[in-house]
């Protein structure tokens, strides 16, 4: 046998190891990632009336429409939605029942999720170590962030996805000579996600121009550097293509996005819907990634000149991975309006940072001590003291985090899913279209997927005097699409024809939170209103006004939660989160 092939052997055999490696974390990802799909909350109600409310009507045929989508504005993208509400359909065909789509799809994003996960696992693992993968699939699966941004029906998790992607293929030895799929990636996730996160790609973009400029073989480069350019021209021409026949009027959404975003006034920019200060992203980072991001912000550190850590990676491709997290966040911690979903994009980006600056400080911290003779057991010893308090503190933490979010704030999935069974108990009798109304508790509505065939949402008025959306309406989805909803604006402005008189409400969701005592509130008690209300359902919520700031943010087990006394540092306050019917009924 020649040394050629024992050698061929040997690299099939590791090839064959590596790939059942990598189906294993794979199944544990993905396992993972089914219960964040139960469990997680909404935490953005832009996901269910810009993303789930669509799909709901392109796979019902009813369903709540936001200004964004009105073709006056199209800031929302068709193509988007129809993948997934191709997505919904094929759930049900497979069996899933009417109560069940939300979760089914949610499952779907999370194996996705997953899927990209170990694309950048595995690449980790081949080109910079082992350890610095584990880290990263430790950080990623204990973090509060990925917990709900991995389901989350968002065009900013739909990038984080690709951008994964991106830089599982960035991270391979030849991405500069084959820069073809990552570019590709990017592509698909600024097109058909969220155009702002091409911002990830521009150290790499920038790597690949000097590439171009130094590499004799440049022309090559530039041959795949145009491919790649070209299928991405077809994707943009695809979604322009359909979003226009779904407005019936030429709509290049992307790039309406970015002009609302740079080019909106006072009155029109998203600074409307409220700005905040850069310690909101501080704060925000702190609660999703706890000591992660404070180990990713010290990966800085690696980037001056870490080579000798990493004998495959150069100077310029360890800033080009580790310097896309740095440059989102100086773009982001500018604007004005914050919002949580703005980083997804980087989520995993703040887990690979961190992994390799726990993993190079534990690898130069050996190196150093080596150096100084200290003893090899002592060394071992030492390295698994590390490993031990950084696994325990991160998931300590995390996992208090994560079963507070659950425990806090899940009411209204587990109210509104209340109503099919609801449903199951009329039966035949009443074939009539029935309204479940929501007043000051609009925000915390779960999507018409909690809805039965047979019911409908109604907005009754609260104190809350911005825009709410409206109903499509149509003969099919193009009709729906196309036609330029009466009230709806792009300044916030209330639009007092889209609530109904309680007196129209067969069933009403309102917790019992204490009620406005200023003159002409238009909030009651609903809840305690015996006289016009029954009590369907109810499951508790927590009054975060009346709770402490360190009681809000972690959930203990129970046993130890029963252990302590409640003081003015640690105690909580609930309300009770309502399905009320009319007595009428």
């Amino acid at each position: 046998m020649s040394k050629t092939s024992g050698s061929s052997k040997a690299d099939l055999v590791a090839d064959q190891s590596l790939s059942r490696h990598l189906l294993f974390v794979f199944a544990v990802v993905a396992g993972i990632r089914s219960l964040c799909a139960r469990f997680s909350i909404i935490p953005d109600c832009d996901e269910v009336f810009n993303y789930w409310e669509p799909t709901h009507y392109l796979t019902h045929g009813f369903g709540l429409e936001t200004w964004e989508y009105s073709p006056v504005y199209a800031i929302r993208s068709w193509s988007y939605a129809w993948i997934h509400a191709v997505l919904v359909n094929l759930c049900r065909l497979i069996g899933f029942s009417e109560a069940g789509l939300f979760f089914a799809l949610r499952a779907v994003l999370g194996t996705f999720c997953a899927f990209c996960e170990v694309q950048l696992y595995g690449s980790l693992l081949r080109n910079v170590s082992q350890s610095a993968a584990q880290w990263f699939i430790f950080f990623s699966l204990t973090a509060t962030g990925m917990f709900h941004a991995s389901v989350t029906y968002l065009p900013s998790s739909f990038s984080m996805y690709f951008t994964m992607l991106a830089y599982s293929k960035i991270l391979e030895p030849e991405s500069l000579h084959s820069p073809g799929p990552a570019i590709l990636m990017f592509s698909v996730s600024a097109v058909l996600g969220w155009p702002f996160s091409v911002a990830v790609a521009i150290p790499f973009f920038s790597e690949i121009l000097r590439e171009l400029v130094s590499d004799p073989a440049r022309w090559k480069i530039a041959l795949r550097i145009v491919k790649a350019g070209l299928l991405a021209l077809t994707l943009l021409a695809g979604v322009v293509a359909f979003d226009s026949y779904a407005f019936q009027k030429l709509q290049i959404v992307p790039l309406n996005i970015v002009l609302y975003n740079v080019l909106g006034t006072d009155e029109t920019g998203p600074e409307i819907f409220g700005t905040e200060k850069w310690t909101y992203y501080v704060f925000n980072l702190l609660l999703n990634f706890n000591v992660v991001v404070l180990f990713a912000i010290l990966s800085a550190a690696v980037m001056v000149n870490m080579t000798f850590l990493y004998s495959s990676l150069s100077t310029t491709k360890i800033i080009t991975i580790l310097s896309p997290l740095f440059l989102w966040s100086i773009i982001f911690f500018r604007q004005p309006h914050k919002e949580e979903r703005f980083f997804y994009v980087v989520y995993p980006l703040i887990c690979m940072n961190a992994a390799i600056f726990v993993d190079s400080f534990i690898v130069l911290g050996k190196r150093l001590f080596e150096i100084i003779e200290v003893p090899a057991s002592t060394i071992r010893a030492l390295d698994y003291i590390v490993h031990i308090e950084v696994v325990a503190l991160v998931t300590l933490i995390a996992f208090s985090r994560i079963a507070a979010l659950h425990s806090f704030y899940f009411a209204p999935l587990e109210v509104y899913g209340a109503l099919f069974d609801e449903n199951a108990k009329l039966g035949s009798q009443d074939s009539d279209i029935l309204n479940v109304c929501v007043g000051r508790e609009w925000y915390r509505y779960p999507s018409s997927y909690f809805l039965p065939e047979n019911m409908r949402l109604k907005f009754i008025q609260s104190d809350f005097d911005g825009m709410l959306p409206t109903e499509f309406v149509g003969e099919s989805w193009l009709d729906g699409a196309s036609r330029v909803p009466a009230g709806l604006n792009n300044v916030n402005k209330q639009e007092l024809s889209f609530y109904v008189p309680v007196s129209e409400c067969d069933y009403l969701v309102d917790s019992n939170f204490t009620v406005s005592d200023v003159e002409g509130t238009h909030e009651q008690q609903y809840v305690a209103d015996t006289e016009w209300w029954q009590v369907v359902n109810c499951s508790r919520l927590l009054d975060n006004d009346q709770s402490s700031l360190l009681a809000r943010i972690f959930k203990l087990p129970e046993a130890a939660e029963g252990m302590i006394l409640e003081t003015p540092l640690y105690h909580r306050t609930w309300v009770s989160y309502c399905l009320l019917k009319s007595v009428k009924r």
